[in-house]
């Protein structure tokens, strides 16, 4: 007797989708920045930040992960911050040491998993970059909702938003330093058993 019921390919699964949303909502978000929309900037960062955990969520509690998933989830969450903290920087709320530390790392590390891994080098998350890409989805909120015409009234939620950045900021340098050793060990056993 065959099996008839069919297999769903390893690239179709609500996780997967749910990038590709936060995919599509990058330039939403950028868009609403720079026309001076912060209401709905917010709106839309609370949005990526909610799909980020929920796509991480589905795929462990309903066994839906795949390959595709583990390679595009942090290319999503890259990307998410540096559009972010760009955008952010060119409207003037966040200071742009912060995005060139940020972007000096990701470049790092897309730089080593091209040369090494010609892209993918199938490496976990780590928890540093969970809680770093918490803080600043944290931080980054509180910077738009800080231009908001009810909470500039208030120096100290801008105030606080850039306590959340830094810690975030420093997070990242942190977690980039832990990919690269993982980046370096993995290209290591790879070279020995080639």
């Amino acid at each position: 007797m065959t099996d008839t019921t069919r297999q769903r390919p390893d690239w179709q699964t609500w996780p997967n989708l749910i990038t590709l949303v936060r995919f599509l909502l990058i330039p939403v978000f950028i868009g609403f920045v720079v026309s001076g929309h912060p209401g709905w900037a917010l709106v839309t960062l609370v949005v990526l930040g909610v799909s980020d955990w929920a796509d991480g969520f589905i795929a462990r509690r309903f066994d839906q992960g795949s390959e595709l998933g583990k390679a595009l989830d942090p290319i999503a969450d890259r990307l998410a911050i540096i559009a972010i903290v760009l955008s952010l920087v060119l409207v003037g709320l966040l200071p742009w040491p912060s995005v060139a530390i940020i972007v000096v790392v990701d470049a790092v590390l897309a730089l080593l998993s091209g040369l090494w891994f010609r892209g993918n080098p199938d490496l976990d998350v780590t928890w540093t970059g969970k809680v770093r890409s918490a803080l600043l989805f944290v931080g980054l909120p509180l910077l738009l909702f800080s231009s908001t015409s009810w909470a500039s009234e208030h120096d100290w939620i801008r105030v606080l938003a850039l306590v959340f950045v830094w810690a975030g900021t420093i997070g990242h340098v942190v977690a980039g330093v832990q990919y690269a050793t993982a980046l370096a060990a993995k290209h290591r056993t790879v070279a020995r058993t080639a």
